[in-house]
């Protein structure tokens, strides 16, 4: 039961806290709602994961099961065991058809409220995927897409009611992406000069991520623009490939491959032009950084990025898998550095009015409270929130 007059117990649940997106989030979300007198914590089926570090120095709750990557019924029967010695209210699972195998043995244990997230628009699913995902759905009371793309894909591919599926965005932490934080420390590091034009993106090395068509942008651009600088920051199964591939481009030395880092705002504040290549996402929350950090953008016009960047305006959209446009939208952007400045300063302004971690927090608040009441549970009287979707 809920305690009427304490904090909502909220338990975060996912395969392990790697370097991605939504585990990032995760421990944002945990992180702020335990700022704000809630009982937020993590738990990981399988291992606690690289960024198990960060939810620890945030003091956040976290607990791993130690699973094995094979299902059976022994795997419901520790999940089940472990629901039943901690006690919660809502039960929040990531990432794909956990909400089946953790939402069964939470329905039976009678957990008030199950929410399930979608992050992504998953091209690869196959029938077996997407029977899991209707499966998981019977025990759900809400879907949080990441974006009305997401939303509208789960919809559309999914069998579930319309009235269980809201967008809540992403918000970005204006504490640590302030556009006012400008360090030479990144140039000085990587030995690039402080007056070229730097363009670079944060992204896993993945076939999603669009890669080669990054590397062909910048074969194009240093042809035109031989002074120019790249830095990708990002690591992943296609590293040495694209490493390799940048080996042959004519001043590949003025492309730098900086890695897995930990310092986004200082790599973000270093650069001229943020460019993100992606050929599918759900909601890029890198996107949302380098907007805070007022930097003009290219981006690919897929999923959720056009419900953030409106083309002119605060960056420029291009079709994906298109080297060439992507070069020709830089290079139109290194031609015009007052535009390229603008385009910035409209970018942070949107974050400031529409994206910030105090929204977001609000509104995944503001919806738990109102799932609990749904059913009749009690909520602490100093807790109301208006949800805004």
């Amino acid at each position: 039961m809920v305690n009427p007059t304490g904090p909502m117990r909220i338990c975060y649940l996912l395969p392990e806290l790697k370097g991605g997106g939504s585990e990032k989030h995760v421990i944002q979300l945990a992180a702020g709602l335990r700022e704000r007198g809630q009982d937020a914590r993590i738990a990981c089926l399988f291992r606690e994961g690289p960024l198990a570090g960060e939810a620890h120095e945030k003091k956040i709750p976290l607990i791993c099961l130690n699973l094995s990557y094979r299902w059976g019924m022994g795997t419901f029967a520790r999940i089940a065991g472990w629901i039943r010695s901690n006690p919660m209210d809502i039960l929040h699972t990531y990432l794909f058809g956990f909400h089946l195998f953790a939402g069964l043995p939470a329905r039976l244990l009678k957990v008030p409220i199950l929410v399930s997230s979608r992050r992504e628009i998953p091209h690869w699913q196959k029938w077996r995927h997407q029977w899991v995902e209707n499966a998981g759905n019977l025990f759900v009371d809400r879907v949080v897409a990441c974006s009305k793309a997401v939303e509208n894909w789960t919809l559309q591919k999914e069998r579930i009611p319309r009235r269980k599926v809201l967008t809540l965005y992403n918000g970005v932490d204006r504490s640590r992406f302030d556009s006012s934080r400008v360090s030479s420390a990144i140039r000085r590091d990587f030995h690039i000069p402080p007056e070229a034009p730097l363009i670079g993106t944060v992204a896993n090395m993945a076939i999603e991520k669009g890669y080669p068509y990054l590397l062909e942008a910048a074969r194009s651009i240093l042809e035109k623009c031989p002074e120019a600088w790249f830095l990708f920051v990002g690591f992943g199964p296609l590293e040495q490939k694209i490493k390799t591939q940048a080996q042959r481009i004519t001043g590949h030395r003025q492309i730098i491959f900086a890695g897995a880092r930990t310092d986004i705002p200082d790599l973000l504040g270093a650069m001229d032009i943020f460019i993100l290549a992606s050929v599918v996402e759900g909601f890029p929350n890198v996107l949302l950084e380098a907007l805070a950090m007022a930097k003009p953008v290219v981006a690919t016009r897929v999923g959720g990025v056009p419900e953030l960047i409106e083309s002119g305006q605060n960056g420029i959209l291009i079709p994906p898998q298109n080297g060439n446009a992507l070069s020709e939208a830089v290079l139109s952007l290194l031609k015009a550095p007052e535009r390229a400045k603008a385009m910035g300063q409209r970018g942070e302004e949107k974050i400031r009015k529409n994206f910030t971690l105090e929204r977001m927090l609000d509104q995944y608040e503001a919806l738990y409270l109102s799932l609990l009441r749904s059913k009749g549970k009690g909520v602490p009287e100093n807790k109301e929130a208006v949800l805004s979707a």
